[in-house]
């Protein structure tokens, strides 16, 4: 509560111009801002700094956005590269896309199917199955549609993979967060890098288990490399590579004494080093975090999470909800006339304590 009525002095003495008369100089400058926001309120077609697009909002051209798939679309920053990718990294980002389009949900389940009837004289576990079926997903799918299998337009295109020659940037908004990839942000003081994504997966028990469990865990990493892959100009999707930590061991993340979250970048998972990683994530799945080092534990980094600017929690607008946030905040009560002076006191606004001849600043 402090830092708030110290930051609003700041402000106020910001206004000071006149340092003979610093009260009324304060007191001109609040009132002519107060005068212009009041002013602007009513100025229609012009950008003020109550209409002004927010700084992170990114770019809002629906017709662009439309060409995007997953809602990836976003504004980048910076210089363009044009690189080519790799064949393990061409593979682990087409992959991703093709495992979290929903046309392409029927397909992955028949490819499961006919994996699975396959394996069944070696009895191969799930895990093996599922091991397979990452690698060999995208090869299947291509063979089987150029076969003439009846399948939509969208598969087909899908189906092709993107091209090789992708677009590669260091920085990009979205989402509202601004994000800048580690080797952009080296020589700054500031952090942009952290990112953490939401996914599913499916948990084993042990190599041989055949009923796995899923659920949700939370990834954390530091942006790498950011890439825009084009479907030869039918889509486009941008995606986000990371060092992700490895969240599935307790050398990878723990909690500390006080409930925060920390992680190891020591240890890392899904390095794109083998096949079956994945390294990329959707850009519309990742949100900002911070990492702040520990003093007391080396390599260990205590997880901050981070809201996008001018995002306000306000609640679902029922009756319940109004009540109870209104229940948690003290009004405590005033009486106004203990602030409200007495007309018969003079009040002098001038000082008088100071020379009129000093020389003004």
């Amino acid at each position: 509560m402090l830092y708030i009525v110290f930051r609003f002095l700041g402000k106020l003495k910001s206004y000071c111009r006149n340092k003979h008369y610093p009260e009324g100089s304060i007191a001109e400058g609040y009132l002519a801002e107060e005068c212009m926001t009041f002013c602007s309120r009513y100025l229609e077609d012009v950008e003020t700094r109550l209409n002004r697009p927010s700084r992170n909002s990114g770019l809002n051209d629906p017709n662009l956005a439309e060409t995007y798939l997953f809602q990836s679309y976003g504004e980048p920053i910076g210089k363009v590269e044009i690189a080519e990718l790799d064949d393990r990294s061409w593979i682990q980002a087409h992959r991703y896309v093709l495992f979290h389009h929903d046309a392409i949900e029927p397909l992955c389940n028949e490819y499961k199917q006919i994996l699975r009837s396959r394996s069944r004289s070696r009895r191969l576990p799930y895990r093996e199955i599922n091991k397979l079926f990452t690698k060999s997903f995208h090869e299947w799918l291509s063979q089987t549609v150029w076969s003439g299998k009846a399948v939509t337009n969208e598969v087909k295109w899908l189906s092709q993979g993107p091209n090789r020659l992708v677009k590669r940037y260091s920085a990009f908004i979205i989402n509202g967060f601004r994000f800048y990839t580690k080797n952009r942000e080296r020589l700054r003081r500031t952090q942009n890098c952290g990112i953490v994504v939401n996914s599913s997966i499916t948990s084993y028990a042990s190599a041989r288990d055949s009923n796995p469990i899923k659920g949700n865990v939370e990834y954390y990493g530091l942006l790498t490399d950011i890439i825009e892959l084009d479907y030869y100009g039918k889509w486009k999707v941008v995606l986000f590579r990371g060092d992700w930590a490895n969240v599935n061991i307790a050398r990878g993340i723990k909690s500390d004494q006080f409930g925060f979250t920390m992680v190891n970048f020591s240890r890392l998972i899904h390095t794109g080093e083998q096949l079956i990683d994945e390294p990329y994530v959707l850009s519309s799945q990742v949100k900002q975090v911070f990492y702040s080092k520990d003093p007391t534990d080396e390599g260990w980094y205590v997880v901050l999470r981070n809201s996008p600017r001018d995002l306000f929690d306000m609640g679902n607008g029922s009756r319940d909800d109004i009540v109870e946030r209104s229940e948690t905040l003290p009004f405590p009560g005033k009486n106004l006339n203990e602030n409200i002076p007495s007309t018969n006191t003079q009040f002098q606004w001038v000082r008088q304590d100071v020379d009129e001849d000093m020389d003004e600043f």
